[in-house]
């Protein structure tokens, strides 16, 4: 055998290695029953449900998109057929309809108790690591004809634990939200391991279009049992890419569909991609480069990891890290283009996670992150099994003290793995949290003194909140970080400073929605209703479906005694979100006016069904059902009244009026 072979050359030929004449190393047949495999999987599942815990202590994180799933969630009431076809029809952020039910169905059996949801994607993390081990068993069985039994049993058990105790794991476990990358990776192994072991053709399908209802991601799938095809193919002679691509052409086809799609759809206003314009291409291949390299880099050394890496403004190739990738990943492809034909592994394994990656590199950017570590989540697992062939190939060359050190080695980088994704883990645990660790990496980042501001407002620590928003405007003045700020301003009482604020932010951006609506909302307060009126206007041209600036417009609309069209925005602010309490809670007052009391009932039903701690709307419900000569109910609505507020002078009076007349 060559000295420079790999072990997964796919020559079938078995190895020994021999020095000086004497037999090094040789292996002897090994029966490994399905209990046993059986019990490995488990103590696999056993040690990422553990390890990984921790994260059910964690909350929802707002402005994460936890907050909407759990609105949706909350608003759909359980699995339904309504909740069905709201998963299926609905694009936002993108198309994920099996992730949305998913929590639906948390909500159904948890609530809104945090923990039930975080435990449900522990759980579904720690199967996925069981599944891989299943599934690696079983392709080394296929591909890696050179290695011993023991060997692939072992590969499959190495690769497996750090896939499920990695610290680049952490953000698909701890974030609920990451509850798209945990489905889609297990059916996308799912049908890898149905297409590996020649299961009905059938079930491969429908284990990839249900991974594709899961994340976009999906769409490499074909790609990656392509490259299986490959290394079989290469294993009995040079492939004939013909037939490979035939045997795919309808899953490829299927993928390329969902990528195009996917890539129109999110491209337009509004949606997650970047603008075409707004980086060049040039720019946008460096940014791939960088993303090719920095998984491998964290996968070696997982440290200074952050739920957010922001995306350089500017980016170029006399940059040291900028150079090194592209440089990287030239040196890496060229190796294993020259080495395909002796190791096929190496250019499978590259080139399954260089499509595993391209679609949410830098070639794509989402948002104004660079990178993130859910990206990782799957596709680490090519490079995984290179590294694990590469650990071979050192132990069957290695004397006994070079193997004892390389052991050493290896189960210090796990217990290195398993620290870092403890500490990991807390910082996923809440907005503050979350927020402290991107500006522990990256102390200038304006979104992340944004989000930290916003956090800290919510616990009602507006001193600490402004220091971070007034820094955020200091390190990137522009109309959002003077908008934030301005809100910031506004919960601490300081009016004037915040309408200066979101007048900045309308210099800089003059058809910001949210800065005009902030600023009827202050002129409405003054009395100046003309004037809030036209700002709200200006908010909807910019944005149709802002339901607050629908409602504050009907507000507004109401004190000039123009009650119908204020119902007309009220409706409008409910076409856009069915939710929004205080619109119903409106609305039935108006209904009320007009005579339409059962119209009214339903209306302050729906706000209470949303907001069951709004003492108005249970004193007004009782009222109205009071008028319908049901006595009890409006009995039940004043003293639920009274149990939010105590002090509320109005319920308590008419409480005791109805107790009297009865």
């Amino acid at each position: 055998m060559h000295p420079a072979s790999f072990p997964f050359s796919g020559t079938g030929r078995k190895y020994r290695m021999v020095t000086a004449g004497k037999l090094r190393y040789a292996s002897g047949p090994m029966k490994v029953t399905r209990a046993a495999l059986l019990g490995v999987a488990l103590a696999i599942f056993a040690s990422a449900l553990w390890l990984h815990w921790p994260s059910v202590n964690g909350g929802f994180l707002t402005r994460m998109d936890d907050d909407e799933y759990l609105r949706q969630s909350v608003r759909w009431q359980g699995l339904s057929w309504g909740a069905v076809r709201w998963a299926f029809t609905s694009t936002e952020p993108y198309y994920q309809p099996l992730p949305r039910l998913s929590h639906v169905l948390d909500y159904q059996l948890w609530g809104t108790n945090a923990q039930g949801h975080h435990a449900t994607s522990v759980v579904n993390h720690a199967l996925n690591a069981a599944i891989v081990f299943g599934f690696l068993r079983t392709i080394l069985g296929v591909v890696a004809g050179s290695l011993t039994m023991r060997e692939r049993l072992a590969l499959a058990i190495g690769v497996a634990v750090v896939f499920a105790i990695h610290p680049l794991q952490v953000e698909s476990v701890a974030w609920m939200s990451g509850r798209t990358q945990l489905l889609c990776t297990t059916f996308g192994i799912g049908s890898l391991w149905a297409y590996v072991a020649g299961t009905r053709r059938w079930l491969v399908w429908a284990m990839f279009i249900a991974a594709l209802l899961c994340k976009p991601l999906a769409v490499s799938l074909p790609f990656a049992m392509l490259a299986l095809d490959y290394l079989l193919a290469r294993r009995d002679g040079e492939p004939k890419w013909g037939r490979l691509l035939r045997r795919n052409a309808g899953l490829i086809a299927v993928g390329v569909a969902a990528a195009v799609t996917t890539i129109i759809t999110e491209s337009r206003t509004g949606g997650l991609l970047v603008p075409l314009e707004t980086i060049r291409p040039s720019q946008r291949m460096l940014l791939m480069a960088q993303s090719l390299v920095f998984y491998p880099c964290k996968l070696a050394w997982p440290t200074q990891l952050s739920p957010y890496y922001p995306r350089p403004v500017n980016i170029s190739m006399f940059q040291p890290f900028a150079f090194a990738s592209v440089l990287g990943v030239t040196v890496i492809t060229a190796l294993c283009i020259w080495r395909g034909r002796r190791a096929p592994a190496l250019m499978a394994g590259w080139g399954t996670y260089v499509l595993f990656v391209l679609p949410v590199s830098g070639l794509t950017p989402t948002g104004g992150q660079a990178v993130a570590d859910r990206y990782a989540y799957l596709a680490m697992l090519p490079l995984l099994v290179l590294a694990g062939g590469a650990v071979v190939w050192l132990w069957r060359r290695s004397p006994m003290i070079g193997r004892c050190g390389l052991v050493c080695l290896l189960v210090g980088e796990l217990f290195f793995f398993g620290m870092r994704t403890r500490a990991q883990t807390l910082v996923w645990r809440n907005d503050e949290t979350l927020w402290r660790g991107v500006l522990a990496q990256f102390p200038n980042s304006d979104l992340a003194n944004e989000m930290l501001a916003q956090a800290l407002l919510n616990e009602n620590r507006i001193p600490e909140a402004l220091v971070h928003a007034q820094h955020a405007v200091e390190v990137a003045p522009s109309a959002e970080t003077h908008r934030n700020l301005g809100i910031a301003l506004t919960q601490a009482g300081e009016i004037q400073e915040a309408t200066d604020e979101f007048n900045l932010a309308l210099q800089l951006k003059p058809d910001m929605a949210d800065a005009h609506c902030r600023l009827g909302v202050f002129l409405q307060r003054e009395g100046k209703y003309e004037e809030a009126i036209r700002h709200y206007e200006q908010a909807l041209q910019t944005d149709p479906d802002y339901a607050d600036a629908h409602y504050n417009l009907g507000t507004a609309l109401v004190r000039l005694d123009r009650m119908t069209e204020a119902m007309e925005q009220w409706e409008e602010a409910l076409r856009i979100d069915p939710d929004y309490a205080e619109a119903h809670a409106n609305l039935g007052v108006a209904l009320e006016q007009a005579g339409k009391l059962e119209d009214a009932v339903a209306h302050y039903e729906q706000a209470l069904r949303v907001r069951p701690d709004l003492a108005a709307v249970h004193y007004d419900l009782g009222n109205v059902l009071a008028r319908l000569g049901r006595m009890p109910a409006a009995i039940q609505q004043y003293g639920e009244a009274l149990r939010l507020n105590p002090d509320y002078t109005e319920a308590r009076n008419a409480l005791v009026r109805l107790h009297t007349v009865q």
